[in-house]
Parts: C-alpha cells; sequence; structure tokens
C-alpha cells in the first residue's frame, strides 16, 4: 500500500510538472475540450447500449411470442392426427380387419381394402393433407387403407423395419418420424403434392383382450406443417424451422436449411438443450459468418422444437443508426466547444500575456511600469495589485536603502561588544593545560569534553553531521554527566559499522539521551542502565535509546512530542518535540520519533530516518 502511494505520489508530481510546463491558454482549450467531448462519448456510448439492449430484449421477446404461438399451433395439429390415428384404430372395421386378415380369402382382403379406402377417403379428402394411411398386421402385412393401392407409399425395408419395431416398442403412444424420396422405393415416380412428408405411426390393441393386433402409419404432407408458421416474418434473414431432439429438421421453408437433414451448425443442440436445462430459452449462436439470436419453444408430447434464428445484423440495425447519429452530433457539438473555448480563453490568456509582459520589464528593474485594465475581473483585480505592489516596491526600496545605513552603524557597535566563542575555546584549553600540570586528570577529562562539545556548537558549516561524529559527541556529553551525577547510570553503545558514515541531524540523539538521564535515571532509586543501539533496515536508518528509569506516564508522552517543557537547566536548550520537528522537516512526516513506555520499569525511544550517506 505504502509503495502504491509513493507511485502514485511521484506520477501525479511529474503530471504536475509537465501540465504546468503548457501555457494557461493551451491548457484551458484542453480542458473545456476534454469536458465537452467526455460527457459526449460516455452518454453516447451509454444509450447506444442501452438502445441496443432495449432492442434486443423486445426482439427476444417478440421471437420467443412467436415461437411460443407456432408451437402451440403445430401441437394442435399434431394432436389432431394422433386423435385420427386413435379413432380409426378404435374402428369396428379396422379392428375386424386385423384380427381376421390371416383368414380372409384374397377377395375378401381386397374388398376391406375397398371399404377402408371409402371410409378414410371421408375423412382425409378435403380436412387433412395426408397423403397416405398404411395398416400393418402383427406379420407386418401391409394393407393400403389410404392413397394410390398401385404407386402408394413404399418404405424401404430398413426404414420400416425401424418404425414398426420403434411403434411396437412405445404399445400405443405416438411415432414421428420424417420421410422424403430418399426413404421411398420407387418403381416409377408416384405423383404427389409434397416430396416431403411427416409420418405418425401408433399400435392398434384389441379393445376387448388388449393385445396388439398390429399398426398404423399416416404420411402427412411436410407442408402441412410449414404452412402454420411460412408467413411470419421476424426480420431480414431471420428464419423460423422445426428440429428434433438430434437436430434433424423436420420442417423447414428454406431451401437452404434442408428438410430430414441434420442442421449443420456445430453445437447448435447442445446449447439449445444446455440453455433448456438452465431455464432459459433464448441464447446466441454462430451460424454461418455471423451470430444469431436464437429462440426455441418445445412441442409438448414430442422431442421437437420450434426454432427462430435472428441475425445480429438485424438486431442492431437500429442501435447502429443511433450511434451514427450520436457520433455525427458529438462531432458537431465538439467543434462548437472548440470554438468556443477559443472566444473565452482568449479573454483570460491575452490580459494574462500582457501582465506577464508588464512584470518582464519591472523583472529588469523598470519601475516606472503602470498597466491600465478597466475591466471588473480577477485578472483586472491582479493587475490593480500588481500596479499597487510596484508602488511598494518604490517604496520599500528607499526604506531599505535608508535601513541599510543604519543597521551597518549598528553592526559596527556589535562588532565591537560581540565575544568571540573561540576565546571561550582558548581559555578552557588554558584551564586543561593547567589541570594536567596540577594532575587533576578528572577536571582535565571534563575540560577536554566541554571543548568537544563547544566545537559541535560552535560549527556552523553544515546542520548534517555523520553517525560517528555524532556518537563522539555523544560520549563526551555522557562523560560530564557521568562526572556530574557520580557515575549513577552505565550507557552501552550497540553501533553497525555501516552507518558510521551516515549523515544525521546535529544533536539528534544528545536531547533524547539528556532525557533518559534527567527524567529517567536521576529520580529512580539506585544506578542505572542506557542502551543505545543503531541500524540500518531496508531503506531505513533506526536508533533506539532504552533505560530502565521510572518511565514515562501515557498521557504525558503525547504532550513530549507536541511540546514539552523540559529544556530547562539541559545542555543544549532542545527538547525532543524540537527534534520530532526537526525529522519531519528534513525528512517529511513519514518520519520521526515513537516512544513506548511501562511506568517504573523502562522507556524506549525509537527514532526513524532516511538513510544518507
Amino acid at each position: 500500500m505504502i509503495w502504491f502511494s509513493g507511485v502514485f505520489e511521484k506520477t501525479k508530481y511529474h503530471l504536475y510538472r509537465k501540465i504546468r510546463h503548457v501555457s494557461i491558454h493551451y491548457r484551458l482549450i484542453t480542458l473545456f475540450m476534454l469536458l465537452s467531448l467526455l460527457p459526449m462519448v460516455v452518454l453516447g456510448f451509454y444509450f447506444y447500449r442501452q438502445s441496443s439492449e432495449a432492442i434486443t430484449s423486445k426482439i427476444s421477446t417478440y421471437s420467443l411470442q412467436i415461437v411460443d404461438q407456432v408451437a402451440m399451433n403445430v401441437e394442435v395439429e399434431m394432436n389432431r392426427l394422433e386423435y385420427d390415428t386413435i379413432e380409426i384404430g378404435f374402428s369396428d372395421l379396422v379392428q375386424d380387419t386385423l384380427i381376421n386378415y390371416e383368414n380372409m380369402t384374397a377377395w375378401e382382403q381386397f374388398n376391406t381394402e375397398h371399404l377402408l379406402q371409402k371410409m378414410l377417403v371421408k375423412k382425409f379428402s378435403f380436412l387433412h393433407d395426408v397423403s397416405d394411411v398404411l395398416f400393418f398386421t402383427m406379420d407386418d402385412e401391409k394393407i393400403t387403407g389410404y392413397g394410390d393401392s398401385t404407386y402408394g407409399l413404399k418404405l424401404k425395408s430398413n426404414y420400416l423395419d425401424d418404425l414398426l419395431q420403434e411403434v411396437k416398442e412405445k404399445r400405443g403412444a405416438p411415432v414421428w418420424k420424417t420421410v422424403d424420396d430418399r426413404d421411398e422405393l420407387h418403381v416409377v415416380e408416384r405423383i404427389i403434392n409434397d416430396k416431403n412428408g411427416i409420418i405418425i405411426g401408433r399400435s392398434i390393441n384389441n379393445l376387448s383382450e388388449g393385445d396388439q393386433l398390429g399398426a398404423i402409419i399416416i404420411r402427412t404432407n411436410e407442408r402441412y406443417i410449414s404452412r402454420i408458421y411460412h408467413d411470419i416474418e421476424l426480420g431480414n434473414g431471420a428464419e423460423i424451422f422445426l428440429l428434433d431432439a438430434a437436430g434433424l429438421v423436420v420442417s423447414s421453408r428454406n431451401e437452404e436449411i434442408p428438410f430430414n437433414e441434420y442442421f449443420k451448425t456445430p453445437n447448435f443442440v447442445e446449447n439449445l438443450k444446455a440453455c433448456e436445462t438452465e431455464g432459459d430459452r433464448v441464447f446466441f449462436q454462430q451460424i454461418g459468418d455471423q451470430k444469431n439470436m436464437v429462440a426455441f419453444s418445445p412441442i409438448g408430447n414430442t422431442n421437437w422444437y420450434v426454432v427462430s434464428t435472428i441475425p445480429y445484423s438485424y438486431l442492431y440495425a437500429e442501435p447502429v443508426i443511433i450511434r451514427d447519429r450520436i457520433i455525427i452530433l458529438s462531432i458537431f457539438c465538439f467543434i462548437l466547444a472548440v470554438i468556443l473555448s477559443l472566444l473565452y480563453t482568449k479573454s483570460i490568456s491575452f490580459p494574462l500575456d500582457q501582465l506577464i509582459s508588464k512584470m518582464n520589464q519591472v523583472k529588469k528593474g523598470d519601475l516606472s511600469i503602470e498597466m491600465a485594465d478597466e475591466s471588473s475581473d480577477e485578472i483586472a483585480q491582479v493587475t490593480n495589485n500588481f500596479n499597487e505592489m510596484v508602488k511598494e516596491i518604490k517604496n520599500l526600496l528607499r526604506d531599505i536603502k535608508e535601513k541599510e545605513k543604519q543597521k551597518r552603524k549598528a553592526e559596527l557597535k556589535a562588532l565591537q561588544a560581540q565575544i568571540n566563542p573561540h576565546f571561550i575555546s582558548n581559555v578552557l584549553n588554558k584551564a586543561r593545560l593547567l589541570a594536567q600540570m596540577q594532575k587533576a586528570d578528572n577536571l582535565e577529562g571534563l575540560m577536554i569534553n566541554l571543548i568537544e562539545l563547544l566545537h559541535l556548537s560552535m560549527r556552523t558549516d553544515e546542520n548534517l553531521i555523520t553517525v560517528g561524529e555524532e556518537i563522539r559527541y555523544l560520549r563526551s556529553y555522557i562523560n560530564i554527566q557521568q562526572f556530574r551525577y557520580l557515575n549513577k547510570f552505565q550507557v552501552n553503545f550497540e553501533i553497525e559499522d555501516e552507518i558510521l558514515g551516515c549523515k544525521i541531524p546535529r544533536f539528534l540523539l544528545q536531547p533524547v539521551l539528556e532525557n533518559s538521564i534527567i527524567h529517567g535515571i536521576e529520580p529512580k532509586k539506585g544506578p542505572g542502565v542506557i542502551e543505545i543501539k543503531g541500524f540500518s533496515y531496508k531503506d531505513r536508518l533506526i536508533f533506539t535509546i532504552t533505560d530502565d528509569g521510572v518511565g514515562i506516564p501515557p498521557e504525558k508522552i503525547g504532550r513530549l512530542l507536541d511540546g514539552d517543557k523540559q529544556q530547562e537547566n539541559t545542555y543544549s536548550g532542545i527538547g525532543i518535540s524540537n527534534v520530532q520537528e526537526r525529522i519531519k522537516l528534513y525528512f517529511g512526516e513519514e518520519y520521526g520519533i515513537h516512544i513506548d513506555s511501562t511506568l517504573n520499569c523502562f522507556t524506549t525511544v525509537e527514532i526513524t530516518l532516511p538513510v544518507k550517506k
């Protein structure tokens, strides 16, 4: 998270710098263009998507309504044929014929066929598009009940065997099949209205005993089904057809979707069944060279489906028109926005350019400049303030010249009264030599440490020193304090050698150590121990100063960091809050001091800095 925040800040900074290198005139033009273009693009895309989805939803709903209605009408016609098979099979003539057919003479069989045809002609001549009705005994002997007895329906043996076997296995349930001239035997071409047909087969059972007597097969022309949906128009390129569960086309109005052949689109039936399993009846499928919306409806009591396909090109015809109009309108609005932005930004950039030109003259030293602007906008206010500023600069320059004369006089007096810090250092050095001559070793060591600290205080060349220098001065300070407190405490150092050359601010560790001695160890009964550690971790420099003193109450830790008053009677006059403030000023808010303390146990001050070589 920290890494991401850093990258974001750097990116924002670089982008800000790049933007600032572009003139306000062009920045404003760019802003106006973006503010006009972005809403148009977003709204255009949104309305285009919404219109596309709305049209697709409506067409999807309409398609489902159409296929549902077609499925209902087809089911009605199929039910009518099913009822016809039941009615015919239960008739006395058919029952007697199938029961006694094997015992009939040839004349009786011929006469029976004549009676059957006479009965069925009345039924199918006008009301149905039935071409043939056949009866089969249990020994598979064929009896022509309706149709041309000489050139009637003759099915190929393998097709007929499979059909009769399935009819017997269904034991009275209807069996629906497709048939065309590829499934028939023709000595001569028989004259029928439609070569494509649909067959329904059903077993005929004995009304009194219930056993199977034979089967009835009715062939109806396929147009009997296709005329139901032949004139329905779903859109340009849309199609409606009937499929069975295996993907075989059982009815079609388009020669490109051949009857009695498997639908050629791969995975079409699998996707249809998967959609049906999920409880949906609309899916999208690539058919040929374009994507289609497919809606389907199952036909009751069969494994057939009414299917409609609508190309995407039709679905998105109107949304494309809407999209093109949005684009044209957006371009017009964009051009208008550019023209208006040019006029508007010129009213800002032109007076700014004039003001900058006058400022450049002032920069060269010409203070006689005065710019007139009678407008009432912010730029006019800036111009008036600029004129006032130039006048004020003139007055200030006069005052500065007068004050410089007085300052030089005051500095001369101050130099005469100034005490040179080097004089103090020299006096202490003389005192050290006298202590050495008089064998006062303790006093000599104290003088040496005082001189070391004085040298650090007198340095004005830089604010940063190395860790090694800070530790050396810290040891001098410790020696002085041990002399003062009669060795009441012991200080242990654990400083990594690798960080001794790193740069840190002067007087960084001394105020923290001083706080540990005065407020941690001094109030404690008995001696104390202070541990000073320094090490680097990743890209950070970390110091910890831990004492086993009286500790700090929790409510005082915040006050200690925000602005403590514990600087009196200290060597440097710098408190912990000052150290905290300097760290953040030098290195940023992510660095600083953290204090952890337990009363009458310990206090640890952790200082975190960046690694600066």
